[in-house]
């Protein structure tokens, strides 16, 4: 009987060793590459189909772990990713369904959620783009309900 005691302790002594291994090194380098997303609501001013970016003017404080890199009124240029696999391009969602970046009009607000981009230093890169629709436009498009 002891030495399946013995057994029993080295076992879970391995099991217990790969995941603090686990936990301890893999976790954070996982965590590192997949950042939290920063919200900004953002003026849209254009997409560059060839540079593969879009400019943005800032309109409100962004909430979220990189706020303070952005200051309102100033124009910014994000790196897009328009095409391929939905876990890598930036999605675009235009009153809650699948949109394109092409499709969005300048002069339109946007919420923008964006992180570091982690291919290019100093630069960023846009994750989603949602498109916002104002009242009058909810109202134009879908009625006001009101009759």
């Amino acid at each position: 009987m002891p030495t399946r005691t013995v057994a029993r302790t080295l076992a879970s002594l391995t099991i217990a060793s790969f995941a603090f291994a686990f936990v301890a090194f893999i976790a954070p380098a996982a965590e590192a590459k997949e950042s939290k997303s920063t919200q900004n609501e953002a003026q849209w001013i254009a997409f560059d189909a060839a540079a593969k970016t879009v400019t943005v003017k800032i309109m409100k404080k962004g909430n979220g772990p990189n706020a303070k890199l952005l200051k309102t009124k100033e124009d910014v240029a994000f790196n897009v990713i328009p095409e391929g696999s939905v876990l890598t391009r930036t999605s675009v969602a235009i009153n809650g369904v699948k949109g394109e970046l092409k499709d969005i009009p300048a002069g339109k607000t946007v919420l923008l959620y964006w992180v570091p981009d982690p291919n290019k230093e100093g630069q960023f890169f846009a994750r989603k783009i949602d498109v916002v629709f104002s009242e009058e436009e909810l109202d134009a498009k879908y009625g006001t309900g009101e009759e």
